[in-house]
């Protein structure tokens, strides 16, 4: 009997079978099908995102895992979690790492662009992007013929060592060339360095840098990247302090109803990375400015490559003084925001800076006066007033030293004429205070009265029996034809 039972249900089973496998098949092809169906296809913002925001540092699992998500939402919430994954540091409002990545894409189109070619997609960029700044730039600007047919462009040599990564080669070396003499520096070879020698290294494993997470979970929300960041407005939204750096702009009048504005940076020697090379320090710095309207578009753009040396006694007297930069910009009557980078190119460093500020307009009718600018030298001026040519030396600063010459630059707008001799006459008073405090107070001598309604004043004070300390200067000007006056200060610093 039980034989019997056994039998039955072995040939239930048999006629069950075929039936399992017609229905399951059938349920999963419909499953697949359904799901193929409702599927969205990947949009704009997706394929971007994914072809030109992360293509260097997403892996391979994650993006197989993003491609196959059904629906748009989904994939927003992957991005999200995608940065939330690789943030260092979840307590702080700020995500690190992905501030970090869209900073060295600006950098990369910034400097690395070339022929059409976006500077994030060149292999320099790429390199840029996953390493950052190299420890050290080796630059063979002789393009040289070998042979008859192959020709050596111009060449640069990155070196890396020390990255925080223990997957990575300690030192590493990549040569870029620039075959066709466009400004397109392709990669000639990659190596790591070692005791042994050096052996070619694939800069593809270069990903492990950024992997912090392999797998992404669904999020709360879903914002998707603002891609406008790519077009170099990122590096305004990163604020780093590692090098500090301070700035002065001086207002004066411009023309075309623009104001000309010298600015002048200064950033201690002591932050940046010194190169010793035979009894020589070399530096090498990168200064940007960019300045944008109130509609965050950028209206003015400027950088310099910086590189000087010192020798070894020279290198001793400068660790407590600073590197001055200077440069000018012509703008409207108007508020603007002001964003500085400074790049450390033998150390990665950088020093960042934002800030608002208005400048202000000079097309009224009565008696005003320029900032006043201060230098150790007498300031050079290519045209006096009016001028957005206006040439200064870089020597304007703020701090002295006891004995030096104190040599006093500013403007005076919109003197009245003498309706009978039509000549100027007005006179020139300063004030120099310390603690609040009255110390001395100077008139210039008469000068020469003119027909000029605008005029350029410079004056040499020696800073003689001045303490160390911060100083005040207080600039009076008198129009006499009309009895108006004009007053403006500044600050100064006497220190060793």
């Amino acid at each position: 009997m039980r034989v019997k039972n056994h039998f039955v249900l072995i040939f239930f089973i048999s006629l069950m079978i075929p039936v399992f496998f017609l229905y399951g098949g059938l349920s999963q092809e419909l499953s697949q099908s359904q799901e193929k169906k409702e599927k969205e296809p990947l949009s704009k913002w997706s394929k971007q995102w994914l072809e030109e925001v992360v293509p260097y540092i997403i892996t391979d699992v994650e993006k197989t895992f993003f491609i196959n998500l059904p629906t748009e939402e989904e994939r927003g919430k992957f991005m999200e979690n995608f940065w939330k994954k690789r943030d260092p540091d979840p307590k702080t409002p700020e995500n690190e790492f992905k501030l970090e990545y869209y900073r060295r894409i600006a950098l990369a189109n910034k400097f690395f662009g070339a022929s059409g070619i976006r500077g994030w997609r060149t292999d320099r960029g790429k390199i840029f992007i996953l390493l950052g700044p190299p420890n050290e730039i080796q630059r063979d600007m002789s393009p040289s013929q070998m042979g008859f047919s192959a020709f050596h462009g111009t060449k640069e040599v990155w070196n890396y060592w020390g990255l925080s990564n223990p997957r990575l080669p300690y030192n590493m070396e990549f040569a870029f060339v620039d075959k066709l003499g466009m400004g397109n520096y392709v990669l000639e070879r990659s190596v790591r360095l070692g005791e042994m020698g050096s052996d070619p290294f694939d800069i593809g494993s270069m990903h492990v840098y950024f992997d912090y997470m392999e797998y992404m979970a669904e999020a709360m929300r879903n914002p998707f990247e603002n891609l406008d960041k790519l077009r170099g407005i990122v590096t305004t939204q990163v604020t780093y302090d590692r090098i500090p750096i301070k700035y002065d702009l001086f207002y004066l009048k411009g023309s075309a109803e623009r104001t000309h504005i010298p600015l002048a940076i200064e950033i201690p020697y002591s932050a940046l990375t010194q190169k010793e090379i035979e009894g020589e320090y070399h530096f090498s710095l990168t200064v940007l400015i960019d300045v944008s309207n109130k509609l965050g578009q950028i209206i003015f753009e400027w950088s310099k490559d910086i590189k000087f040396k010192h020798t070894s006694a020279d290198f001793e007297s400068l660790k407590d003084e600073t590197l001055r930069v200077q440069t000018s910009l012509s703008l409207e009557a108007e508020a603007y925001r002001i964003h500085l980078l400074a790049l450390d190119n033998f150390s990665g460093k950088i020093g960042t800076l934002h800030q608002e500020f208005s400048v202000p307009g000079f097309s009224i009718e009565g008696l005003s006066m320029s900032d006043i600018i201060l230098s150790s030298e007498r300031i050079a001026v290519k045209q006096q007033v009016g001028s957005a040519e206006m040439k200064m030396l870089t020597e304007v600063r703020q701090t002295f030293r006891p004995g030096e010459e104190l040599n006093v630059y500013f403007e005076i707008y919109n003197l009245k004429l003498n309706p009978e001799t039509n000549v100027n006459n007005f006179s020139v008073e300063y004030f120099f205070f310390h603690g609040g405090k009255l110390l001395s107070q100077v008139s210039s001598p008469p000068g020469e009265q003119t027909s000029d309604k605008d005029c350029t004043i410079q004056t040499s004070f020696r800073i003689k029996n001045f303490k160390l300390g911060v100083y005040t200067l207080r600039v009076k000007v008198v129009d006499s034809n009309s009895g108006e006056s004009a007053i403006k200060e500044i600050r100064f610093v006497v220190s060793h």
